[in-house]
């Protein structure tokens, strides 16, 4: 095996690296998405370990994966609101219904696809090994 065949793995591009970025990401989304005091604490914790992380491991491509999980509110919020735009009215056990105003889930959708995509676009470009060290021999 010569060196120039030989594959050794970056730090910061595995899947499963990559994946937990993912869950921090999703977990800081959902503490702001709560909009509960609790939640704001929860998020803010998730935003100072990712941060204690990059500080001590540096920037790697994995950590995009925040932004992929950071998608995963605005689609969360799109599922809430499907039956929109308008009034929804569930009809009760007793036939007493209370309306709900639900939103246009369109634009939540488009966003968290955008960020999902852009997550997992720039994470598989970026974890790309370099070129070759040496040229190849003719």
């Amino acid at each position: 095996m010569w060196a120039e065949e030989v594959r050794v793995p970056r730090p910061g591009t595995g899947v499963g690296a990559f994946l937990g970025w993912v869950l921090l990401g999703a977990g800081i989304g959902a503490g702001f998405g709560l909009g509960i005091l609790a939640g704001l604490f929860v998020a803010l914790a998730l935003v100072l370990v990712g941060g204690v992380l990059v500080v001590r491991q540096g920037l790697r491509p994995a950590q995009l994966g925040v932004v992929t999980g950071l998608g995963a509110l605005p689609l969360a919020l799109a599922w809430l609101n499907r039956r929109g735009p308008g009034q929804y009215c569930p009809g009760g056990v007793t036939g007493a219904s209370e309306c709900v105003a639900q939103a246009n889930p369109w634009p939540f959708v488009l966003v968290g696809a955008a960020l999902m995509v852009v997550g997992i676009v720039a994470f598989r470009r970026l974890r790309r090994p370099p070129g070759p060290l040496i040229e190849p021999r003719t």
